[in-house]
């Protein structure tokens, strides 16, 4: 069984900080080349080269012995985050502005507080719960108003976005909270290498569906260089600090972090694109880092009876 590295809470501190980081940028890709493939082609190809980095680079060493019930659920958990969710996630941005789809997903810090809570992983306290309300609060205030006088309506198929990003935001809070007994038990490598290529397994039939080899042809070149970032850095890496760093803290400590997802598609905007920066990026960024700051010192206390009692299952 793996255990935590108790002695140095910045390691996971700064592979969760990098990860979002890289999902911010691949946010500002996904948009890129969502709008020429389709949302399920575009999750497909995106896992099945992070997949492949990943199983390059591991080798055996990506399937150790586990008991089927722990591979059975990890599959399952790979379906969920690598194929539901990010077909979800793309599937939500052609529904609804980026700015609620990134307020939507915000969310997940709270909802996986919340069902790590009632699982029995962590303890919820004060000064953690703060903290996460300050992360969010914060990514609304730097998020551009989603009411804009001359922006049009939302089109009457909104409803559906509003779906798409909620499976996204409740995908991602159920892999935080129920990976963790099986990265305890088997390490993150192992638990990142299989989910993921179970996510891919399950998105190859519907890409092919939905039009893949047609897509492959008509992607353009910069296309392709969104879909080789989104597998390789936003896949692979990404995923695999990701994974890491929820083996090494505590779900809702790691969740926390994606308050800095939207916040680097704001700032790339701002540097690549020469949008604004306003107060409200500024101040909306003070508040996430402080949020972020008293969410992570703020004793979310991990419930080892909890996981110790998992264990036993599993060994039994």
């Amino acid at each position: 069984m793996h255990t935590l590295d108790r002695a140095s809470p910045w390691k996971s501190t700064l592979a969760a900080t990098v990860a979002c980081l890289i999902f911010g940028a691949s946010t500002v890709a996904t948009r890129f080349a969502v709008a020429q493939t389709t949302p399920v082609v575009l999750a497909f190809l995106r896992y099945a080269i992070a997949t492949t980095c990943v199983l390059a680079v591991l080798r055996r060493a990506a399937f150790p012995p586990m008991a089927v019930r722990d591979r059975v659920q990890v599959g399952l958990l790979g379906v969920l985050f690598f194929g539901i969710f990010p077909w979800s996630f793309s599937a939500s941005l052609t529904h609804l502005p980026s700015t609620q789809v990134a307020l939507i997903v915000a969310t997940n810090p709270l909802v996986t507080l919340a069902l790590s809570r009632l699982r029995g992983l962590e303890q919820i306290t004060p000064t953690a719960l703060v903290g996460q309300l300050l992360a969010f609060g914060g990514l609304a205030l730097a998020l551009p108003p989603i009411h804009t006088p001359g922006v049009p309506a939302l089109p009457p198929d909104a409803w559906l976005g509003y779906v798409e990003a909620g499976v996204t935001v409740l995908c991602g809070a159920l892999y935080n909270v129920w990976s963790r007994p099986l990265l305890l038990r088997h390490g993150p490598l192992a638990i990142t290498a299989q989910s993921m290529a179970a996510g891919a397994l399950a998105l190859a039939p519907l890409a092919l569906a939905d039009g893949l080899p047609e897509h492959l042809r008509t992607v353009t070149v910069g296309g392709w260089g969104a879909v080789l970032f989104l597998g390789t850095l936003g896949g692979a890496l990404a995923f695999g600090l990701w994974t890491w760093a929820l083996h090494r803290s505590t779900p809702s400590r790691v969740a926390v972090f994606l308050a800095l997802n939207p916040v680097t598609a704001i700032a790339l905007g701002v540097t690549l694109l020469g949008e604004p920066l306003g107060w409200r990026l500024l101040c909306g960024l003070g508040a996430v880092l402080v949020g972020i700051q008293l969410a992570t010192r703020g004793r979310s206390v991990p419930a080892a009876a909890a996981l110790s009692r998992s264990t036993r299952r599993a060994a039994g």
